[in-house]
């Protein structure tokens, strides 16, 4: 399967890209190529419609992960995006949102907490996090833990076993 990402910021793409690594390695997926891989900033603007117009009949499917900032925000977050789907799209779109934010994928593997701040926040203080080194992180997830105590992680395995 072809697939094409979109995400929030420039390093998410490379991270999303190393964990699919990771996971056909464990064969947790199948055969699957990223074609490539799209920051898209700020949340809601005409450039989402403008690369899932160029996306669309690229790939077999599209999948946007981005960031909730809360749980509470969820569903404003998805209705946004959704409003930027165009209706003629015929590439499958599939979107992933974090609770709070990518980092957390990271923390719940480590076991870490971030009641009172970002689990970017918790990561720089337990280990001197910089959002440039993400990437290099997709190494250290635990598979495992992250599909029974992550919901935005088990949609995203969905998407790529689907």
């Amino acid at each position: 399967m072809n697939i094409k990402i979109i995400s929030e910021d420039d390093y998410g793409g490379e991270f999303l890209k190393n964990v699919i690594v990771q996971l056909k390695n464990k064969k947790l997926v199948g055969n699957i190529t990223v074609r490539s891989s799209k920051p898209m900033r700020p949340l809601c603007n005409f450039q989402l419609d403008r690369i899932l117009k160029i996306f669309d009949n690229t790939c077999d499917k599209i999948i946007i992960v981005l960031d909730s900032d809360s749980p509470q925000n969820l569903e404003y977050k998805r209705i946004n995006i959704n409003r930027h789907v165009p209706k003629s799209m015929i590439t499958p779109v599939e979107i992933i949102l974090t609770d709070y934010e990518i980092e957390e994928w990271i923390c719940i593997s480590k076991n870490l907490k971030w009641k009172h701040s970002k689990p970017s926040d918790e990561l720089k203080i337990k280990f001197g996090y910089l959002k440039s080194s993400l990437p290099k992180y997709a190494s250290e997830l635990d598979f495992d833990t992250l599909r029974n105590h992550c919901r935005s992680f088990g949609s995203f395995l969905e998407a790529l076993q689907a």
